[in-house]
């Protein structure tokens, strides 16, 4: 799954755009287009930040990581935020990482306007990532169940 590219040859925008955005759309589009940050998603809870640098320092030099935590238990939970010095490198983690696979899961990239802190919190009313609220599948590598069956589950248990 190759990103898709401009015809300058840099990596397209998605479509996906952050809702918590503080800014126009207009000033979000310019943030993304100059971005060294890229959201990385669909990572497994157990995924180690020492694992993703292995990973992502292939496609240049890693200025951090922010691993995305479940704002009540402040565990990973699934994401992280990751910042190059150079939009080059950036591109090229967009280019070559998204799609590949970590901890057996397929690793999702997109660009990121620039971490703020506390964006690293889930958004989940259960603390966690909101798709890990509604998803229905057992999925090991994010914990098991999504929340509301879990939740189903543990109310039919004596």
């Amino acid at each position: 799954m190759a990103a898709k590219t401009r015809p300058d040859g840099s990596a397209a925008l998605s479509q996906y755009r952050d809702q918590h955005y503080k800014g126009s759309r207009t000033e979000q589009e310019r943030a993304l287009l100059k971005s060294t940050t890229l959201y990385v998603g669909n990572l497994s809870f157990y995924t180690s930040e020492e694992q993703i640098h292995e990973l992502f320092s292939r496609a240049g030099d890693v200025k951090r990581i922010v691993m995305g935590l479940d704002k009540v238990k402040k565990t990973p939970c699934g994401f992280c935020f990751m910042e190059y010095y150079t939009r080059a490198d950036a591109e090229n983690a967009m280019r070559y990482i998204n799609g590949t696979r970590l901890d057996d899961r397929i690793v999702r990239t997109d660009w990121d306007a620039g971490f703020k802190e506390g964006r690293q919190f889930g958004r989940g009313k259960s603390g966690g990532q909101v798709r890990d609220e509604y998803r229905t599948d057992f999925d090991e590598g994010r914990g098991g169940y999504g929340k509301l069956v879990q939740t189903k589950i543990r109310r039919r248990d004596p």
